[in-house]
Order: structure tokens, then sequence, then C-alpha cells
């Protein structure tokens, strides 16, 4: 294909993109308009500031995998790959998403199917660790039934079984795309679930801060009271079940509305009304800015290398 016309698709992609994350950004901001919030920007640069610290961590992990299967990239190259992919969720299908991975990966170099395998092996280890993570914090959790939360963790040896080096080694065997420098081993694969654990964590601070950031005044409960801290638990079980949620959502972009609905019923046992409706709403405009605001910088610095590399020659 033609050069310009590679280029069209990809502005028009782009547009469409930016559109519905617009559209979704409105649409939370118009919901919320209706109430008076006093606000903890202390809380609101904190959770920020975690996504600032998360963010790269998952493009660190997705160049760890690569290497694994065979592919060495860098950091900044990994962490184009994938946020700009990322940025299809939320164009409605998932498909968009997969897609745009791929072909990003087909540009540096990386075989489609290597590519599929290793984002095939990054969604298991994603969920997987945060069915783990909520049926801990559901454990631990005095808000929340455990026992029946709890039993996600018997899909634990599943996911455990899935991800085994073997399986994957002989999907690739059996698709004839073996990479010649493929060096997954059984201590990598729980390594990055333990790293993905560790996000969801992470995550769930992030979750908490911003979902603690506001008050109503009137309302019943003071999210920002000295007791508000005994909710982290619960909110970092709450994130990591209700975005894995939204991620395996097919129809709806970006999870919208599954993820709304789940927080907001596992949120009725922790907080009361209204704030299982309003948190979801107020976590979804803070990820979708720090999204927009990450992939700006991914663009930005790579349209600069790129002015660089003219220069150059």
């Amino acid at each position: 294909m033609d050069s310009r016309w590679k280029k069209a698709i990809g502005l028009v992609i782009a547009g469409v993109i930016l559109f519905f994350m617009i559209r979704s950004l409105i649409t939370g901001l118009g919901e919320l308009g209706t109430y008076e919030f006093n606000i903890s920007y202390p809380r609101v640069v904190g959770s920020f500031a975690v996504l600032a610290v998360l963010f790269p961590v998952y493009g660190k992990v997705w160049q760890y995998i690569l290497r694994r299967f065979g592919y060495g990239i860098s950091f900044g190259r990994s962490m184009r790959v994938w946020f700009l992919s990322q940025a299809g969720r939320y164009i409605p299908g998932k498909v968009w998403f997969a897609l745009g991975r791929i072909y990003l990966c087909e540009r540096e170099g990386i075989p489609k199917t290597v590519a599929t395998v290793a984002m095939g092996l990054e969604l298991v280890l994603v969920l997987g660790s945060a069915i783990i993570v909520f049926g801990l914090a559901a454990a631990l959790s005095p808000s929340m039934p455990s026992r029946p939360y709890a039993l996600g963790l018997l899909l634990v040896p599943v996911i455990v079984v899935a991800v085994h080096p073997r399986i994957i080694r002989a999907l690739l065997v059996r698709l004839r795309r073996m990479p010649a420098e493929f060096n997954l081993g059984y201590a990598d694969t729980l390594k990055i679930l333990a790293f993905y654990m560790a996000c969801w964590c992470i995550y769930g601070v992030g979750y908490f801060l911003i979902g603690t950031s506001f008050d109503l005044g009137g309302a019943a409960s003071d999210l920002q009271s000295a007791g508000a801290g005994r909710m982290i638990p619960d909110m970092i079980g709450i994130n990591a079940l209700s975005w894995s949620a939204g991620l395996v959502s097919i129809v709806t972009p970006a999870g919208l509305g599954v993820r709304e609905g789940i927080s907001g019923i596992l949120l009725s046992r922790v907080v009361d009304k209204p704030y299982p409706v309003l948190i979801p709403l107020v976590a979804r405009i803070w990820v979708t800015l720090a999204e927009v605001g990450t992939i700006g910088i991914v663009l930005l610095c790579r349209g600069k290398k790129g002015t660089e590399e003219r220069n150059r020659a």
C-alpha cells in the first residue's frame, strides 16, 4: 500500500479514537455536572502521580515479554506500541485494540503470530492477576462477603498451568512461528504475574485517592475522614475486578458501563449513596485524562525523534 494511503488511514483511525475519547470525557463530565463537590486537590494530584509511576511499568513489562519471545525493542518503542494500541479500546469492539497492537508490532519487525501469542500471554496474566488480587482483597475485607468472592482464587491453578512455557512453545511450533531465541521460562511467567499483581495494588491506591478526592458535604459518608484509609483493600479489589470485566467486554468501548456497573454494585457495600455511582464516573474521567496525556507525550517524543533523524540525514 502506498505510504500516503497508510498515513491517511492512520489519521482517520486516530481521529475516530480521539472522538470516542472526547465523547467519554464529555459524557462523564455531563453526568457529574449536577453535583457540587468539595475537592481535595492533593489527593487528585496524588492519584495522577500514581498513574505517572504505573504507566511506564506496563510498557516495561511488555518490553520484557517481547524479549522473552526473542524480539528486543527499546523501552521507548515498547511504550509507543503499548499505549497507542491501548487507545483502540475506546472504539467499540476490542478488535481495534488487538489489531493496533499487532500492526505496531509488525512495524517493529515482530511477526504477527508472535505478537498475537505474546498479547494473549499478557491478557491471561493481567486477568489472572486481577482475579487473584480481588480474591485476596475480598478475603481480607470486612465489607464484602469473602467466601463467594474468594472462590475466584480457585482459578489460580488454571491460570498457572495456562501460562506454562511448554504450552506457549507448543502453540508457537504448531503455528510454525517459533522464534529462534525464544527463552521464556516458567520463572519469567510467574515473575510477570507478580508484577501485574503489584500493578493492580498500585492502581488501586490511585483509585482510592481519586475516589476519595471529592466530598458532597451533606452526604452521610465523609470519604476524606481519617478512617477512610480502611477502604484501600476494598478499592484495590474493586478496581481490579471491574477494570478486568470492562476489558473482556466486547461491545462497549473501554468497558464503558460494564466497569461502572460492577464498581457500583461492589462499592455499595463500602460507601453510602450516591458515591457508588459517582466514584466510577470520576475514576473514568481520571483514567481517560491520564491516557490522553500519556499518548500525547508518546506521540510528541516520537515526533521529536523523527525530526532529529531527518535532520541528521
